[in-house]
């Protein structure tokens, strides 16, 4: 028979991992499960497909029939319809005969909501990828998030990138050798000299993940003024700016997520950076995931209370520690 109770799931799919979470009615967090990448851009298809599979069997392993009333889902690449038919194909594998409240969206949603409670605002993502998304009543707008090809700027991916090539052009002779970053780099990855990086990262199975952590030795080589990779996290700040200087900072504050801020050196120098155009930042305590729990929530007609806000911070910490 089905249940009485409602649950939510909210799903976010980054460029490094996914993360999947049941809610109650009541803004409790209930399970979590994670995955690898499910950025159909830059995984196989297949792949994206398992993990999807992944995260929906183990969230619905604790859901009885009928408690699950709405899936929110916030993914890069989600405000593209041929994706969106993809993630709903997909899910729908999962979930045969599921009839509540189903939305795929990009990854900026539930950045936005996990920091604003609401499903409006202006959001700066900086994590594998970068991207600037603003929503509100007037509509939407985005800067960015071009992918790793032709975009990211400011990146995780990009700073790898960066360094790998910097470390490129040393061995080559082509710019000054500093052995204290070359060595680190190297060290990461596990090799011995620069040449064995062309087999390292082109036959890695997921290089795009690969090159953007190195972004971590870089930024911890930069917090030791190392004069190389100062200068390239210093290149990774200009870049995140021109993305916030070119979308309007709606509802008076930028929201500010992604791998890269939660270090505390990259988000100290990201702020000195962004405050010289006196933008309020605001860092949020809980993850992405959680927003899309908030958009699913909200979508499905339940208001953020300000017992659901404190639900969803006690439930989140509890999970999380």
């Amino acid at each position: 028979m089905p249940s009485n109770k409602k649950v939510y799931m909210g799903i976010d799919g980054g460029g490094t991992k996914t993360v999947g979470l049941i809610c109650n009615q009541d803004g409790v967090i209930l399970s979590k499960s994670v995955a690898g990448s499910t950025n159909i851009k830059s995984r196989p298809e297949e792949e994206v497909r398992t993990a999807i599979h992944q995260v929906i069997s183990e969230l619905m392993s604790g859901v009885k029939e009928g408690e699950l009333s709405g899936v929110f889902v916030s993914t890069a690449g989600g405000d593209r319809e041929e994706d969106q038919l993809r993630w709903k194909h997909w899910l729908m594998e999962v979930l045969p005969g599921f009839t509540g409240g189903l939305e795929v969206q990009n990854d900026a949603y539930g950045a936005m909501a996990s920091g604003t409670y609401s499903m409006e605002g202006t959001v700066l993502i900086a994590g594998t990828g970068s991207i600037a998304y603003s929503l509100d009543v007037r509509g939407s707008r985005r800067v960015g998030g071009w992918g790793y090809l032709f975009g990211d700027e400011g990146s995780g991916y990009e700073i790898g990138q960066h360094a790998l090539r910097t470390v490129a052009m040393m061995h080559d002779g082509r710019a000054n050798v500093d052995e204290a970053f070359c060595r680190e780099v190297l060290s990461l990855l596990t090799l011995k000299s620069a040449p064995e990086m062309i087999t390292a990262i082109y036959e890695a199975p997921y290089a795009r993940m690969k090159i953007a952590s190195v972004a971590e030795v870089v930024i911890t080589l930069a917090e030791k003024e190392n004069p190389t990779a100062m200068d390239l996290v210093q290149q990774a700040f200009q870049k995140l700016n021109e993305l916030i200087e070119a979308i309007e900072v709606r509802s008076g504050r930028l929201v500010v997520c992604g791998g890269l801020m939660e270090s505390p050196f990259f988000r100290k120098g990201f702020l000195e950076e962004v405050r010289k155009n006196g933008i309020n930042v605001f860092f949020p305590t809980l993850s992405p995931a959680v927003g899309a729990c908030i958009c699913a929530l909200i979508r499905n007609g339940e208001p953020i209370t300000e017992e659901r806000k404190a639900n969803l911070q006690s439930s989140y910490h509890v999970m999380s520690g």
